[in-house]
């Protein structure tokens, strides 16, 4: 196919110059060539330039034309750099070549590549923070007005969610902080980027975000969609039976979390007096801003489980519904009843009646003789081995029973239970 190519080549520059007209040899090698860089500070999220193998998502469309299914000229086209500015293409379909006929393009990018929907949208989840750099958004649509006679590419990156930086000092010198814990709560983790114009908007569903705290507990980062509104967002902080709140909204000069901005917040945590906490928030770039200097007086115990959530030790329910969410872990109680309804109210014992028990789920209790349904924890029963040994329609010899079981710890009936993830039991006690 190659020989066949250059073979038809030779002869159209044969046959053309036989007609006496110029012959344009920069038609030959139309391929662009891609340099990248990123605004404000020019870094990423974990160090000073591109690191090896990061790969960024480039559409051509005609000059002057907004992205769109009929504009686009090369799609998500795969460059990946080994380390320094220079972009190639990562195999040789992804690359991109100017029109031939000369005529004038421009160029949208975005970082990390990955898979973007037929409404140009890419999807943001910042819920797992172990690789900042894998989560540090980017977008660039400077480049325009560009055709095959100047073949350089200078692509100039923005930053398109916010971060956040955390430095945390004892307020007693000698003290170590290493395991220390650290989430945010009632935030948005999940969103979409818009590569027609590069705007970020989150889903409605919020979320904890546990973070990667250092070794020596003492700094912490976070990259987060952007937050126009931060009434009940917090930054939850443990450490060893200590535990610290910090309500963003609280803040006299910062009501926001914007596009492109680097918030440092500096916090001092006092172990001694508990209810005190001092923290110094300031914005640098990313982007400049203000600064804020912020006095906390919330704190809380952090719970101590009884169980370790193992087969041998598993949580009580207390334990349960202090830990939750929780994924494979045991949990030991009661078998007190049923529910009739969708909810834990609707909690019942009376096995009278076993056209009206129901197989699908079981109560758990702390006590063999609970009678309030707010004190139960719900179990889902999936079909098969596992539910025909356990629910009480079936076995109404169950009821009082001990029993510890393996699930996912969550949300249930309205309360918190085991909706998911059941997969093996084991009896404690053979008798009610």
């Amino acid at each position: 196919m190659k020989i066949n190519n250059l073979f038809l080549f030779l002869m159209l520059t044969f046959l053309l110059a036989c007609e006496g007209e110029r012959i344009d040899f920069s038609i030959i090698n139309r391929s662009i060539k891609v340099n990248a860089r990123i605004d404000g500070m020019k870094t990423r999220a974990t160090n000073d330039t591109w690191s090896e193998g990061d790969a960024i998502g480039i559409y051509m469309i005609s000059a002057g034309e907004v992205l769109s299914a009929e504009s686009v000229l090369a799609k998500n086209a795969k460059y990946v750099t080994e380390g320094g500015s220079a972009f190639n293409p990562s195999t040789v379909a992804n690359d991109v070549k100017f029109p031939i006929d000369g005529s004038n393009v421009d160029f949208i990018a975005y970082y990390p590549h990955g898979s973007v929907g037929t409404d140009f949208g890419y999807s943001l989840n910042v819920t797992d923070q172990s690789n900042q750099a894998a989560i540090d958004v980017m977008y660039s649509n400077n480049v325009v007005a560009k055709n095959s006679s100047n073949p350089e590419i200078a692509l100039q990156f923005t930053h398109k969610l916010s971060k956040l930086v955390f430095n945390f000092t004892p307020s007693v010198s000698g003290v170590d902080l290493s395991g220390l814990k650290a989430k945010l709560v009632d935030f948005n983790p999940r969103g979409k980027l818009s590569l027609i114009g590069g705007e970020v908007t989150s889903t409605s569903t919020k979320a904890e975000i546990q973070l990667i705290v250092s070794a020596d507990g003492k700094t912490v980062e976070a990259i987060v969609l952007p937050t126009p509104d931060l009434t009940g967002k917090k930054l939850i902080i443990e450490h060893g039976l200590i535990g610290y709140e910090y309500e963003f909204s609280t803040a006299e000069n910062i009501s926001s979390f914007n596009s492109g901005y680097r918030y440092t917040f500096n916090i001092t945590l006092d172990p001694i007096a508990i209810t005190s906490v001092s923290a110094t928030a300031i914005i640098s770039p990313w982007s400049e801003g203000p600064s804020e200097t912020v006095y906390l007086n919330k704190n809380f115990n952090v719970y101590q489980p009884v169980g370790a959530g193992t087969q041998e030790n598993p949580y009580t329910i207390v334990d349960a519904r202090n830990l939750s969410p929780l994924s494979g872990v045991w949990v030991k109680g009661y078998i007190v009843g049923y529910y009739t309804g969708t909810s834990v109210g609707t909690f019942s014992s009376d096995l009278s009646d076993p056209e009206t028990v129901k197989e699908t789920a079981f109560a758990l209790a702390a006590s063999s003789t609970e009678t309030t349904g707010s004190n139960t924890f719900p179990v889902n029963l999936p079909i098969g081995t596992l539910r025909d040994a356990l629910n009480l329609k079936k076995n109404p010899s169950n009821l009082g029973k001990e029993v510890k079981i393996k699930g996912n710890i969550g949300t249930y009936y309205g309360g918190i239970g085991m909706p998911s993830g059941v997969s093996d039991y084991e009896f404690i006690s053979s008798e009610p």
